[in-house]
């Protein structure tokens, strides 16, 4: 185990994402019943009513452990909570402890030696769900268990050295580097309870916390019938406003018409990440109320830069000049995404208002920018030069729908300015390795992230920094402002070197940026108090004010 793990936790990646339900509904492991829906617990009834909400949920957790999971923590989040946590405008705020750590308030130390300490002070009277109380060395022993671990999510347990706890409601933590986004991981994912996990064994899958977890969270773990349901029950003597509904129940229904025709029958009251295929069917279901939401997620293009033909710049510049992506959007998706240009989305603080690629639509642009660089059209209307073809597979995993449909349009798209184009599709687990090792052309895929300015993962052209450049990338223009942007502490140089990342980044194109992710949740009218979430700690990472009325 080393410290470059890199976490779907914190940059949840997919060589095959379709709407980000989705997105995990087709994960490995998901159990559809027969009849594509799945039974209800026994007292639950055939209808969601009273003050039990009833979720149908696209996939069946691997674990309730936060940080061992392949996949987001939505049910986990209603039960396991951070000390801090990221509200619907992307703003860390204060969940375990009292305060968010800053310069200003002193809970963060910077020192000469490029280090820092950042202090927690603890909410006072918190227990866990079997009546213990909360205190610093759960934190602690939280940083020491994921730290050994050979877990998905171990981002920032590296960047600490050693953990200080004066007294029951103190955490200092030792950094050995100094970094801006030591929110975006470790505690803000969960904290676990010392006094159940330091008994077990935390490696073996099958110990009881990883089926059956205490947390500090607004609602209790009570049952699991895999392939089936979790259920949840209203946490009594919760630190916080609420719980005021019950109970949780999140069924397992893998088919989206089924979750559909199970919100019209009332058998749920709560659904998220409809595709937009599906958009017309959920606007006005009676009883519900349709949201859609931008999310900090964006579906992209990926290049192989060493692939013969795509290793010249002008290539995938002309690409992207080739791409229509507003007609791609309103021709498959309605409309409802938003063509993008760039990695930082909408809703993340970082965005780049006013930004346009000098690559954007532009087709006659593209062939001048072939020509300019000697692909020569051929008789067969593919453009060649010393023996190369521009001739290359549009890649992406069996099953995705948005994904599958995009092929084609690029396909068209790029016929027309001489680039041939196939579209092939890859069971998830081949298709994930093929993108992993660089075994690929052109992949369609999507991201969800936490907010936060560093992109170092996706494109780092050092391999250590840079987990995520699965198409070697390579642009010292990026890397420096990169690396310093990871280490800035000021807001505005942070800005700044963000406007450098991505000028560095349109500049000779790792991807193309195809646009913006939009959720489509479709929740009961009686839910108050529901604010989606955009980022990648999912809708319910601040469900103890929901209230149903």
């Amino acid at each position: 185990m080393n410290g470059n793990n890199v976490s779907r936790r914190r940059f949840v990646q997919g060589a095959g994402l379709t709407g980000i339900a989705a997105l995990l509904a087709a994960c490995d492991g998901n159990q559809k019943p027969a009849d594509g829906g799945s039974e209800a617990p026994a007292d639950g009834g055939s209808e969601a009513a009273g003050n039990d909400l009833i979720i149908g949920l696209s996939y069946e957790p691997d674990t309730m452990n936060v940080y061992a999971t392949h996949l987001l923590g939505d049910v986990q989040a209603m039960v396991v909570e951070g000390l801090l946590v990221p509200n619907a405008e992307m703003v860390y705020v204060p969940q375990l402890a009292k305060e968010v750590p800053t310069v200003e308030n002193g809970l963060i130390t910077m020192f000469d030696n490029g280090t820092m300490d950042i202090t927690y002070n603890l909410r006072e009277g918190v227990k866990w769900h079997d009546g213990e109380p909360l205190t610093s060395a759960d934190v602690k022993i939280t940083w020491e268990t994921v730290k050994a671990s050979d877990w998905e999510s171990t981002d920032g347990c590296f960047d600490v050295d050693s953990i200080d706890c004066p007294d029951d409601l103190t955490v200092i933590c030792h950094y050995n580097k100094q970094t801006p986004d030591f929110a975006q991981c470790l505690f803000t994912f969960g904290i676990m309870p010392k006094h159940i996990i330091e008994n077990l064994d935390m490696a073996d899958e099958t110990n009881e916390y990883d089926n059956a977890p205490i947390g500090t969270g607004p609602y209790k773990f009570v049952e699991w019938k895999r392939g089936e349901y979790i259920r949840l029950e209203k946490n009594e003597d919760y630190w916080g406003d609420g719980p005021y509904m019950d109970s949780v129940t999140w069924r397992f229904i893998a088919d989206e018409n089924t979750r559909i025709n199970m919100l019209k029958t009332g058998e749920i009251n709560f659904t998220y990440g409809i595709s937009y295929g599906n958009y017309d069917q959920v606007q006005n279901i009676p009883g519900t109320v349709c949201i859609t939401h931008g999310l900090n997620s964006w579906r992209y293009l990926d290049f192989n830069c060493i692939k013969p033909g795509l290793d010249d710049v002008a290539v995938r510049r002309a690409i992207s000049c080739a791409i229509d992506k507003q007609a791609l959007v309103d021709q498959l998706f309605a409309g409802l995404p938003t063509p993008c240009d760039q990695p930082w989305m909408p809703s993340d603080p970082y965005h780049v208002e006013g930004f346009t690629s000098q690559w954007s639509y532009d087709p006659d642009k593209a062939k001048d920018l072939l020509e300019q660089a000697g692909w020569v059209e051929g008789a067969d209307g593919v453009r060649e030069k010393d023996g190369v073809k521009l001739d290359f597979i549009v890649g992406c995993a069996t099953g995705r729908a948005e994904m599958e449909s995009m092929q084609q349009v690029i396909i068209d798209d790029l016929k027309k300015v001489g680039i041939k184009c196939t579209a092939q599709t890859y069971d998830s687990a081949a298709w994930s390795s093929m993108m992993w090792d660089g075994e690929y052309d052109l992949g369609l895929g999507g991201y969800i992230t936490s907010p936060g300015a560093s992109r170092t993962l996706f494109w780092a052209s050092d391999p250590d920094l840079g987990y995520l450049n699965r198409g070697k990338w390579f642009n010292p223009a990026f890397d420096e402002p990169s690396y310093k942007l990871d280490s800035e502490m000021d807001e505005g140089a942070r800005q700044a070197l963000v406007r450098e990342c991505l000028a560095a980044f349109d500049d000779t194109l790792p991807q193309i940026v195809l646009y913006a992710s939009t959720e489509i949740d479709v929740v009961t009218d009686r839910l108050q108090g529901f604010e989606p979430n955009p980022t990648n700690m999912t809708n319910f990472c601040m469900s103890a004010p929901w209230k149903l009325v």
